[in-house]
């Protein structure tokens, strides 16, 4: 391992910089609604950089890379089509996220008691806890395999008499600090400690790939020589399909994978709990707005960086993984960058600040996530059994004990797991097991209509046909095989027959709709949020 002293150092008074917060907000958390959403007070600064550093996570650095690897530049230009989509739909008008912090809810399922019933909202809290946990259990194993590569770690290390696994080892320590983060002062401690951390992760990933594009430089060469040999080297791989998502090519995204991602940002914004939680944390709905506009263009500009790094290493090494390089074939892509930064060096203090950034990376999306889903399981799973409300005390203590169990059932999973597809492949595949509750939020803020009927039959299909892909997929795989289609392509469906759906059975059924108008209350909070902006 090529790590110099003060690499190790960089990484040990990083680490107290962000405890040392942790430990001083922890002690300004005096309510469930400090825990769990920052009070509500949260502005749109320091919305925006937390929501910049709560999505930049270790095992989004790690997909990326991959996608960048196996596609080049195809996946940024598709989200550089998509992203005026996006910014009009959200970022200018606000389309449902400023209408889901007028109704007050910290969940989805809270919304959905509100708006059509108890037990749908049991339902939902349970499907989308599953999906939510079954997505995350990758999180620290896939993170463990990536620093273990671009350490060059051996596989397994000597501890206590015993041959231990590396990626446990690494695992482990990528859980406890989580564990400690979400611990310490919950939402109020992540919403600040992940804006430093967006902060520490784009200037140290834009020293490395600003590193990584000179070292492509021919000898005397530059940065502008080091770019144009990863550009070519990029064209050389993969032709067309490296820049269009829609070239004629297998190795292309094509026009439905572009449709399904853009409908899936869309119903996500509805139906992810840990989205849905840091909309909540906003101090008014306007703010809601703002924060994803501002934070739609700096993560487009994050991902440039973060996919540059993969497709550097597709121009210096090419599609074939190297001889002599022990990786299984069907993980060398996941492997390939890491293993190419290994091969160039990181010189003393990036290295330090690198390992620094994955490290609170992986802390701010494991945070966010595993917070967001323990109360989520709390909330809304667990509270509506309850003859009586928890007392405060304890509703925090019953979410602290979920966030452990959850590390210990993502440590086990992590001991037994095969990568089996990418990493992106197995995270949308279980995202769109949450699609279906995003379809019922948003058809149920905007269409009196919207019947809770309907809502049960669009979860239900939302749920069952992209389950059963994910099960005939595992047991194709092991035959050697697959399906003629994409998971996109099931996601894609899938939504559209759910939508269809809940439309026909809301249309048909009697009962009395629940329907409030949230765009009127949008306007009233706005418009008390500035009454007492002006009074201070």
């Amino acid at each position: 391992m090529n790590i110099a002293a003060i690499d190790w150092t960089i990484l040990g008074v990083g680490f107290g910089f962000f405890l040392g917060w942790a430990i001083y907000l922890n002690s300004k958390c005096r309510s469930v609604a400090d825990y769990l959403v920052s009070g509500r007070k949260v502005r749109m600064w320091l919305g925006m950089g937390a929501g910049i550093g709560g999505e930049i996570g270790l095992v989004s650095i790690a997909a990326m890379c991959e996608q960048g690897y196996r596609n080049g530049f195809s996946f940024v230009v598709g989200n550089l089509i998509s992203l005026p989509i996006t910014l009009i739909l959200f970022g200018v008008y606000g389309f449902g996220i400023e209408r889901f912090r007028a109704t007050r809810c910290m969940s989805v399922p809270q919304y959905i008691e509100m708006r059509f019933s108890r037990n749908l909202r049991v339902l939902v809290g349970m499907i989308n806890c599953l999906a939510g946990v079954l997505q995350m259990a990758i999180f620290p194993i896939v993170g463990a395999i990536f620093v273990r590569r671009l350490i060059g770690a051996p596989d397994t290390m000597p501890m206590l008499g015993f041959q231990v696994s590396t990626d446990w080892f690494l695992m482990f320590i990528l859980l406890v600090c989580p564990l400690i983060f979400t611990t310490l002062g919950g939402y109020a401690t992540l919403i600040v400690t992940n804006f430093f951390q967006g902060v520490l992760v784009m200037f140290t990933m834009t020293w490395l790939l600003v590193h990584v594009i000179n070292q492509a430089a021919p000898p005397g060469g530059g940065f502008v020589a080091g770019l144009q040999a990863v550009w070519t080297g990029m064209e050389k791989n993969l032709g067309e399909a490296s820049v269009n998502p829609f070239a004629a090519s297998p190795e292309a995204y094509g026009v439905q994978f572009f449709l399904f991602l853009n409908l899936m940002t869309i119903l996500l914004q509805f139906s992810y709990g840990p989205y849905l939680q840091q909309y909540a944390s906003m101090d008014k709905p306007r703010t809601v707005s703002r924060s994803y506009f501002l934070s739609a263009i700096f993560g487009f500009g994050r991902s440039l960086i973060i996919f540059g790094l993969g497709v550097a290493a597709l121009a210096a090494i090419g599609k074939v993984m190297p001889a002599g390089v022990s990786i299984p074939p069907n993980e060398w892509p996941s492997a390939a960058t890491p293993y190419h930064l290994g091969m160039i060096g990181i010189p003393a203090v990036l290295m330090g600040l690198v390992l620094l950034a994955l490290l609170f990376a992986d802390v701010a999306v494991t945070d966010k996530y595993i917070l967001s889903w323990s109360t989520s399981i709390v909330n809304d799973c667990i509270h509506p059994f309850k003859s009586k409300p928890f007392p405060p005390e304890q509703h925090i203590r019953a979410v602290r004990v979920t966030v452990l169990v959850l590390c210990v059932i993502f440590f086990l999973f992590g001991m037994i797991y095969t990568p089996g597809m990418t990493i992106w492949s197995f995270m949308w595949l279980t995202a769109n097991l949450i699609g279906g509750s995003g379809i019922v939020v948003l058809l149920g803020m905007y269409w009196s209509g919207a019947k809770t009927l309907g809502a049960y039959a669009c979860v239900v299909v939302c749920v069952l046909v992209p389950l059963a892909d994910i099960i005939v997929r595992q047991v194709l795989a092991r035959q050697g095989t697959t399906l003629p289609w994409t998971p996109e392509q099931t996601g894609l469906y899938t939504y559209v027959a759910g939508a269809l759906i809940m439309i026909l059975l809301s249309l048909v059924s009697r009962e009395q709709s629940k329907y409030w108008d949230l765009g009127k209350a949008v306007r009233e909070q706005n418009a008390a949020a500035d009454r007492a902006g002006e009074a201070k």
